[in-house]
């Protein structure tokens, strides 16, 4: 009797374990809108990688916020599992800061985001930068028509209201001389652009602004 007692005791332990087991969740990212395969009329943040004089191109990374449903968020518990910046981390505690910029610290802050406006949350790098998707690196023919709006003053690094209006040749001038991690002082791949696509796909503008961490 005591041995078969075990045994109904480990089936239940067991039981109750698998459907813990059962019950975890893991959330991912929520898709982004963004296709590099089809960019007419689209605007997408980015890093601009380099430039080749020889093909008169730019190398464009496509970037976007890691976001999570709000949805999925709220219903978060330990033992939940979330899949963010190319790792999964398991949940061992969830609490919010509704006077931090409606801010979710998992496991005691190891990991952190901000609600959005919208009820989406954006996964944060640091207090200042979020964690970014990649989307996917393309070559980008340099047009004539090509503008580079800067709206960081290179002698102070502040914001500016409107910006400096830079030609394509401009442009690439500076990028062959300084490089795109230096180029106009805090370069173009650090977080800090977004570039717009034409009605043909074509790069028709790069826009710099300021962020904190520059």
């Amino acid at each position: 009797m005591k041995k078969l007692s075990a045994i109904i005791a480990l089936v239940m332990i067991l039981s109750m374990f698998l459907c813990s087991a059962a019950s975890a969740d893991t959330i991912t990212a929520m898709a982004t809108e963004i296709n590099p395969e089809h960019l007419e009329k689209t605007a997408s943040y980015a890093r601009i990688l380099g430039y080749n004089e020889e093909n008169n191109t730019l190398t464009v990374e496509l970037i976007a916020p890691e976001r999570f449903s709000g949805d999925e968020v709220a219903a978060l518990k330990a033992g939940d599992r979330i899949y963010t910046n190319g790792q999964e981390v398991l949940i061992e505690s969830v609490s919010y800061n509704d006077d931090y910029c409606g801010a979710l610290f998992i496991n005691d802050g190891d990991v952190f985001m901000f609600e959005n406006r919208d009820g989406h949350y954006t996964m944060m790098a640091d207090e200042d930068d979020c964690v970014w998707i990649s989307l996917g690196v393309i070559e980008c023919p340099v047009q004539d028509s090509l503008l580079f709006l800067d709206y960081i003053d290179e002698e102070s690094g502040n914001e500016l209201k409107l910006p400096v209006v830079h030609t394509a040749r401009e442009l690439t001038a500076r990028l062959l001389e300084e490089g795109t991690d230096e180029a106009y002082t805090v370069g173009l791949s650090t977080n800090n652009v977004y570039v717009v696509f034409d009605g043909e796909g074509n790069l028709a503008a790069i826009h710099r602004y300021y962020v904190p961490w520059q």
